[in-house]
């Protein structure tokens, strides 16, 4: 008489128990689904300022074909790579790049070329400060991805290789 009784609450306690992974499971992939979407968006932005890079260098006086080499160097490096990690190191170069083009410019152009250069500068700047947000924005969302997987039912889906944490850009 008491092994129906045992049985039934071993299958609560393992219904229960898969129970608790499969919600750990949907919570993150809800998590994983905003890191993706905030991922595709940052990538968005990126790609849309070096999309104003040819009308910067086609500005430029050719006597500044040093700092527009290392400008293309750079813009082909961060349209090519693959991994957060390495989009962010990219990116980082990419933005060196432009500083000196336009330490070198402010220092050597005309007003000619500087007011040419003007309004692609200041979009570019505004472009800059929504990939600023947007970088938050995944920053967090990963954040919030790899808290998750420390909690709970979630380090069970790390441990069988489910689930890893995803780095911050």
């Amino acid at each position: 008489m008491m092994v129906p009784v045992v049985v039934i609450i071993l299958a609560v306690i393992l219904a229960g128990g898969v129970m608790w992974v499969g919600q750990a499971y949907r919570m993150l992939a809800f998590a994983r689904v905003q890191r993706d979407e905030a991922w595709v968006e940052l990538r968005t932005a990126l790609q849309e300022c070096r999309d104003m890079i040819p009308y910067i260098v086609a500005a430029v006086p050719a006597h500044i074909s040093p700092a527009l080499d290392v400008l293309g160097n750079a813009c082909d490096l961060a349209a090519n790579v693959e991994g957060v990690r390495e989009c962010a190191q990219a990116e980082s170069r990419l933005k060196a790049a432009i500083s000196r083009l336009f330490e070198q410019l402010d220092a050597d152009a005309t007003l000619e070329t500087l007011d040419l250069i003007l309004p692609l500068r200041d979009r570019l700047k505004d472009q800059a400060m929504r990939v600023d947000l947007l970088k938050e924005s995944y920053n967090q969302m990963a954040s919030v991805y790899n808290a998750l997987l420390k909690k709970g039912a979630a380090r069970i889906l790390v441990s069988v290789g489910m689930a890893r944490p995803v780095e911050l850009f």
